[in-house]
Order: C-alpha cells, then structure tokens, then sequence
C-alpha cells in the first residue's frame, strides 16, 4: 500500500504542482511516467538475481532506500529536482512488487490465491483510501513537501518493523530435495507463449489505465471545475468501493468464474469511460469515478490472480518483477503519451481526453480475449505435463 501509495500522491497533488513548481498541468504525467519507466527497468535487470536471495532481505533493503529518497522528494525546490529524485525512488518500485507478490503467492494455495492476491492488490484502494487523501489534506494544510516526509518516514519504519517480524523467505530456492539455483531469464521469457501471453494481457490492462489516471485530478479540476477541497473525498469512495469489489473479484475467481469475472470487469470500465470521458457531466462525477475505481481495481485484481499461475516457484520473484516491468513500461509510456498528446488552453483546461477515453476503452475490450487465449495455453501446458 505504502509503495503504490508514494507513486498515486503525486497524480492528484499535479495542481499543487502546477502552483507552486511553476509545472504545465499536461506534463503531470512526466512525473509518474518516469517513475514507472525506472522502475521497469531496474526490474528488468534485477529479475533473473531475485530468486537466488533471501526475499526478506531484498524487500528490506529496496524499501529503506526508497524510502529515503522519498524523503529527500520534500527538499525539491523546482520541477526538474523533484522528477529526478522520484524517477530515483521508482527505480526501486519494481523489485519491491515482484518480491511482495512472490512472497504472497509462495505461502498461498492455488485454491485459495483468488481471494488473497485481491486482497494484496486493495493496496491500491487502501493507497486511494488513505494516503491520497492525507496528502491532498497535508498539502491544503501544510505544504505539498509535508507528503513526501511523512511518507518517507513511515517507509522508513517499516523497514525496521519488517527487519524484527517479516519471516526469513528461502522456500522457493527449494523444490523437492533439489536447490534451484537460477532464476527464469529473458530468453526463456519471451520464447514461452505463456510467459508472453501473461506479461501482454499486464500491458494492454495498464497502458489503457494509464493514459487516463495520472491526468484525472487535473481533468477534473480544471475541465469540470470540480473544487479542490472535495477530491480527497472523491478519492476516499472510490477505494471503499475498489475494495468491496476486489474481494467480489477474488471469491468470484476462486469459485472458477474465470473468464465472467474478466469480461463483467472489463466491460464496466469501458462503459464507465464512455460515460465519465465522452458523455462528461451525464452523470454525477461522484458516481463515474467511484465505478471507475471499483471496476478498474477488480479488472487489476482478476489479472493478477489468473497471471499468478503461470510461474514455477522457483521463477515466481523473476516473473513477478518481469510481470511489474511490463506494467511499468505500458504504464509510463500511457503516461508520457497522454502528457505528449494532451493540451492545455490559458484556463488550464486539458484538450484531447475524449480520444485518450477511447483508447482506454478498446484496451479494456481487448484484455477478455486475450484471458481467454492465456487460459486455453494454461491447460495445454498442464496437459503436457501430465504426459511426461
């Protein structure tokens, strides 16, 4: 939650931005883009090395580090300052998910997995629940630099707490009686359908996402003058509802509805695109963002959970980062594409959302086909198995 957290604080704090660091509202995205992208790519170096180690200590050693970078975002005095210090803190973003979910999916029975990745991926909603709104409030306050110390911070002590309590993590090097002493590699990677098929189905979920996300707060406050005091509440519904239905999701999933969950969930985010992007002001912007959270968040958490089959455990951490590269990338590059694409007239309104809206509509349309070419690989590969 903390680490999804430090990188959403910065999306809806984009007008703060704009105020006081002199920024342009379509180059917010720059801001999470590069963060993401950095983060994809020390995740794609470190994945092959991260199962060969002690999870407890890498997870450890990630978070302190980024921690403290997030503290020294706060001290930024200009826009460039503060993207080359959280570009910095993304760099480490990657490892720390992939070592999260591999950890999760390691102690975690397949029968059960639905339900518990959902509840490991309401960190988002958690994140929308509890962080956006304490910095948007810290900001209106204090200052926007507040956000980032305190943050810092906490990371900070959950390093310690997580150095005395998180258990030693050295399973997965194990299997049978035999030590694994290598990790899945890139080129295992992309020569296996169903390592591509999964990693594809993560970039196409999160590019759409993403051309939208970093760009709302400012949408909304500058396009439909939605007030600024209001948005932490707008934020706060969004991920009550994103967890209630993330853990629908999860039961759903495990129950077998597989493909239904997927196709509910991708097409109530195109729907409710439609609606808040390309028919804006026909519904109450409280309802639209709500539907939007809950219905992109189980979208997420029902990927999530049909990706986490697809490893060994002892390529779990590699694929999880690989998984979390993938994701960066799509999502930075949505991010710089969005900032690329976007315009802002002298009212700082932004011009071009309506056809951002449309891709992120064919995006989410796309991702139930592409379950159910991953699903049809999955039994093969079992079927093969089983053979030898």
């Amino acid at each position: 939650m903390l680490s999804i957290g430090t990188l959403m604080m910065v999306m809806p704090l984009g007008a703060d931005f704009v105020k006081y660091l002199n920024m342009k509202p379509e180059h917010i995205g720059y801001i999470s883009g590069g963060a993401t992208f950095a983060s994809a790519l020390v995740g794609f170096f470190l994945a092959p090395y991260l199962d060969r180690y002690d999870r407890k200590s890498a997870l450890i050693l990630f978070l302190l580090v980024r921690s403290v970078i997030i503290i020294i975002c706060g001290f930024s005095t200009t826009q460039n300052e503060l993207l080359f210090w959280f570009v910095l803190a993304g760099c480490f973003a990657g490892p720390i998910s992939g070592l999260t979910m591999a950890s999760v999916i390691d102690i975690t029975e397949v029968k059960e997995r639905g339900k518990v990745i959902a509840f490991v991926a309401s960190g988002f909603s958690l994140a929308a629940i509890i962080i956006v709104p304490i910095s948007l409030e810290l900001s209106t306050h204090f200052s926007w630099q507040v956000t980032f110390f305190l943050f810092g911070s906490i990371g900070v002590g959950f390093s310690l707490l997580s150095h005395w309590y998180f258990p030693s993590m050295v399973g997965h090097k194990v299997v049978g009686d035999k030590l694994q002493s290598s990790s899945v590699g890139i080129t295992e990677m992309i020569t296996s359908p169903v390592f591509m098929s999964a990693l594809s189905i993560v970039g196409i979920s999160m590019f759409g996402h993403f051309l939208l996300v970093p760009n709302l707060s400012t949408f909304f406050q500058f396009n439909l003058h939605f007030p600024r005091e209001q948005i932490s509440v707008l934020y706060l519904l969004g991920g009550v509802a994103s967890i209630f239905s993330m853990r629908l999701c999860g039961q759903m999933l495990d129950k077998g509805w597989i493909t239904q969950t997927v196709w509910v969930t991708s097409i109530l985010v195109a729907v409710v695109t439609l609606i808040g992007f390309l028919w804006q002001g026909s519904w109450p912007l409280y309802v639209v963002f709500t539907l939007f959270m809950a219905s992109s968040s189980a979208r997420s958490a029902s990927v999530s959970a049909i990706t986490s089959r697809v490893p060994l455990p002892h390529q779990r951490a590699a694929f999880m980062s690989y998984q979390g590269t993938f994701s960066n990338v799509a999502a930075g590059l949505a991010s710089a594409v969005s900032s690329l694409y976007l315009i802002s007239d002298p009212a700082g309104r932004l011009i071009g959302i309506e056809t951002l809206a449309m891709v992120t509509i064919g995006c989410a349309l796309m991702v139930p086909f592409m379950v159910k070419i991953l699903m049809n690989l999955l039994t093969r590969r079992q079927q093969t198995a089983l053979q030898l």
